[in-house]
Parts: structure tokens; sequence; C-alpha cells
């Protein structure tokens, strides 16, 4: 949730107050974007060792 209000800049109180559905949107689609940021990262990691 730190990465919703830091990344986005929506205040606690407005997460909170939306409904269950909605939150859930929210949480899966943060959590889809830092996958997506993990991968590219490990991609970049593997092209660095293999010198490109």
């Amino acid at each position: 949730m730190h990465l919703i209000f830091q990344r986005h800049h929506i205040p606690p109180d407005e997460v909170y107050n939306k409904d269950e559905g909605t939150k859930r949107f929210m949480y899966a689609s943060m959590l889809l974007q830092l996958e997506e940021e993990e991968k590219a990262r490990k991609a970049e990691r593997q092209a660095a060792r293999r010198g490109g």
C-alpha cells in the first residue's frame, strides 16, 4: 500500500474509503506493476552479466 501512496500520490484515507472491489483492483494492479518491474530488473542483470 505504501507504494500506492508514494507513487500515485493517493492518500491512505482515499484508498481506505474505496469499495472492496476497487481496492482489490488497485492492489492487483500495483502487484502486477511490481512483478513487471522485477522481471525487467532481472533481464537487465542477466544482460549485464553477458556483457551487453
